[in-house]
């Protein structure tokens, strides 16, 4: 199965009922070794946050940002989201963030309101993205 080419393999398991982008992703990244970004709610939230996409962010615009803007290799992409879900659990939290000590904090934008102090910084963050 793994050997398949991965768009090819990817599209198979998008038809599987109840397999979405996600656990396709998923399957193959972790699995089967292809080089894809799995693209979850921390990633969503962090590239939100940091107005890495344009709007709200959007499963394939997210993951075709990643895959287009670093090198294509599987090991790569388990490293790259193995860290931002530990940034997203330990400091990009979905409610109280904690922006004080984030390793990311420094790339937030200018007109950020999480570049405020986490005392003022607002207890639950939207996911929409900002300015570019």
């Amino acid at each position: 199965m793994f050997e398949t080419p991965t768009a090819q393999l990817r599209e198979q398991l998008l038809e599987v009922h109840g397999i979405g982008p996600e656990t396709a992703d998923s399957i193959l990244l972790y699995a089967g070794n292809h080089p894809v970004f799995v693209v979850d709610a921390y990633t969503h939230r962090i590239f939100g946050r940091h107005a890495l996409v344009e709007g709200k962010p959007d499963y394939e615009r997210v993951r075709s940002f990643v895959e287009s803007s670093v090198p294509s290799d599987s090991t790569l992409f388990n490293e790259f989201h193995a860290l931002i879900v530990n940034t997203g659990k330990n400091w990009c939290r979905k409610a109280a963030p904690r922006c004080e000590g984030c390793p990311l904090r420094d790339f937030l934008p200018a007109n950020s309101p999480y570049f405020a102090s986490p005392l003022t910084a607002p207890a639950a963050m939207p996911v929409s993205g900002g300015p570019a």
